[in-house]
């Protein structure tokens, strides 16, 4: 297959092919320099949805093209009159293979897998500060730089925070998607992205998705019923904290409100997991000084890190300090990896840079399909028996100025099993066996409250009251 004649680009080969566009290796003249060029297909219709959706991506690319951990866009254009006047995108190019070749094989060291979710987090969390919903985050669109750096690509079904809700058709990934985007409760919003890049993760550690089964039912009626009903599966790696498994079954939540409520709040969250494990702390890169309206909550004040302005690099270099570098990352406390360690398959593979694949999803991997409303079945598979799968019941009453709350499980207790409330009206949180609280307060009180056993944590309940 030889590529479309683009002035000022000789055409060196094929790189893959998915529903929308073809992408191609070119070398650009000058500067002379290797670059990815994506094309619409030949055989895809123009139409003004398709044209739309070309340009959004665009332009979404080139506004984040500065990112360290985004794939940079170098300029687009359309294609001579010759060539059937096709739209086209030049980026940078990335070698293969992309990330979820790469651990398909040979899964990530922990430290690296957690460093790389930084970075990615990152990525996302600027995105969202630009008012852009990614909505397509998974493995195969992360690739590598030539430095040995995760970079995210493809923004082709991205949308806009103030467009996203009105939109009559929808575009989704499996088995990346969270549950509201498979049964249409949400055409997209920052914490589906946080689910699919807590899926991403959960990859990096196994080579598979979370609710991929080896050898089992993994169409996308099979996926979607375990996606909207089976609990979020643990890795099972003995080498896998138990708070890092906690944190992804968090991210893997049915409930958007009990996942991390941005991809900030999940940078950080891994942050401190690299603390508790002795890791190096990878820096957080955030671009923009304030969220866009209705995209994110203010910064909290945490005090292990800061609050963000314009292209800084956030690293904390100890459990209650920060610093802040605008210029190169540096670290305080123990020397940082200087690049991440990838598991490269040992077969030649073509890169995918910046386009939706259709594989099959019969062997498990990923492919982009148009939503729909899938059959579901409400049999829990994939989480071992002793999980707690149903949430507490939490019941407060007030006596004057003080709130009591007491809660209890539905699921029989067992030796060792604690509980974790945190207050949503003021941030206060503790882990703890006691079954009550008691608080003073003369305003509204809410409480929630999980259950902690071993690895596991059942989702959230709340009570508020007046």
């Amino acid at each position: 297959m030889s590529g479309p004649q683009i002035p000022g680009y000789t055409y060196l080969e094929h790189l893959g092919r998915g529903g929308f566009a073809d992408v191609y290796l070119y070398e650009q003249e000058w500067p002379r320099q290797r670059v990815a060029v994506k094309v619409v297909r030949s055989d895809v219709p123009l139409t003004d949805r398709e044209k739309s959706l070309f340009t959004a991506e665009a332009n979404a690319m080139a506004q984040l093209s500065d990112h360290p951990y985004i794939v940079s866009v170098i300029t687009a254009g359309v294609t001579e009159a010759s060539s059937g006047g096709r739209p086209y995108l030049v980026m940078r190019y990335c070698p293969p293979p992309d990330l979820g070749v790469r651990v398909r094989t040979a899964p990530m060291q922990v430290a690296d897998t957690i460093s790389t979710a930084v970075k990615l987090a990152s990525a996302v969390e600027t995105a969202h500060r630009s008012g852009i919903i990614h909505r397509d985050i998974k493995p195969s669109n992360v690739l590598v730089t030539t430095y040995s750096e995760p970079a995210l690509s493809d923004f082709g079904i991205a949308g806009r925070v103030a467009d996203i809700a009105g939109e009559s058709e929808v575009r989704i990934s499996f088995p990346w998607s969270p549950p509201e985007l498979l049964d249409g409760r949400s055409n997209g919003s920052v914490t589906s992205d946080v689910y699919s890049l807590g899926a991403t993760i959960w990859n990096l550690l196994t080579g598979r998705s979370p609710f991929a089964i080896p050898g089992g039912d993994n169409s996308p009626r099979g996926l979607s019923a375990r996606i909207l009903h089976a609990p979020p599966p643990l890795t099972r790696r003995p080498d896998v904290p138990a708070s890092l498994e906690r944190l992804l079954q968090q991210c893997l939540a049915k409930q958007p409100e009990h996942r991390p409520q941005s991809a900030l709040e999940l940078a950080r969250a891994l942050q401190r997991i690299e603390t508790e494990a002795g890791y190096a702390r990878t820096p957080i890169a955030v671009e923009g000084d304030r969220p866009a309206p209705g995209v994110l909550p203010p910064v909290s004040d945490d005090p292990d890190t800061t609050h963000v302005r314009p292209m800084t690099v956030i690293s904390s270099s100890g459990p209650r300090g920060a610093s802040i570098e605008t210029g190169p990352a540096t670290e305080a406390g123990p020397t940082r990896r200087s690049s991440v360690v990838w598991a490269v398959a040992g077969t030649a593979v073509l890169a995918v840079v910046g386009v939706l694949l259709a594989v099959n999803l019969a062997g498990g991997n990923d492919a982009e399909e148009p939503i729909t409303r899938p059959t579901t079945s409400s049999t829990p598979l994939g989480v071992a028996p002793e999980a707690p799968t149903r949430a507490p019941t939490v019941t407060g009453a007030r006596s004057e100025d003080r709130v009591t709350f007491t809660w209890r499980s539905p699921d029989a207790g067992q030796a060792g099993d604690t509980w974790e409330w945190k207050r949503t009206d003021t941030g206060e949180s503790r882990r703890t066996s006691d079954t009550t609280l008691a608080v003073a307060s003369s305003g509204r009180t809410c409480l929630q409250v999980r259950l902690i056993r071993g690895s596991y944590a059942s989702p959230w309940a709340e009570d508020c009251v007046d």
